[in-house]
């Protein structure tokens, strides 16, 4: 018979994973204050060094979630995993861009042009749909 598993109990000061808004991805905390639960209320990025709210951890699939217009954003995993191999085109706004074209931009990674406008294109990254210029 196996002893019963402990769970660590978090503390101010220790490190737990969450998602980050300000670099739009999981990364590792630095816990600052817990709530009368237990749970981490505040928490600094050990990237980014912003200090926000703690964010329970989301399941990693297709999920719906507002955009900042208020529109509905699509964000799906597998929008990246049909990038042809080796280096993509980088974005850049003074080039020209069709639908149908990967890119690969330094904030948002990789992405698939999915309309191409006049001066406007719209990637879909992991992250989300993300509304760019470029040159077209």
């Amino acid at each position: 018979m196996s002893a019963p598993l402990r769970i660590k109990k978090l503390r101010p000061g220790d490190d737990t994973d969450t998602y980050c808004g300000r670099c739009k991805a999981e990364r590792a905390h630095q816990v600052v204050a817990l709530n009368a639960d237990g749970v981490p209320a505040n928490v600094i990025c050990r990237t980014c060094g912003g200090q926000h709210r703690f964010h329970e951890k989301k399941d990693s699939t297709a999920s719906t979630t507002t955009g900042r217009a208020g529109r509905k954003v699509r964000e799906t995993v597998e929008s990246t995993r049909d990038a042809p191999a080796g280096t993509l085109r980088a974005y850049s706004p003074k080039e020209i861009y069709a639908a149908g074209e990967w890119v690969e931009h330094t904030k948002f990674g990789r992405g698939k042009v999915a309309q191409a406008r006049s001066g406007k294109i719209e990637v879909k990254f992991e992250s989300g749909n993300r509304l760019l210029v470029h040159a077209g």
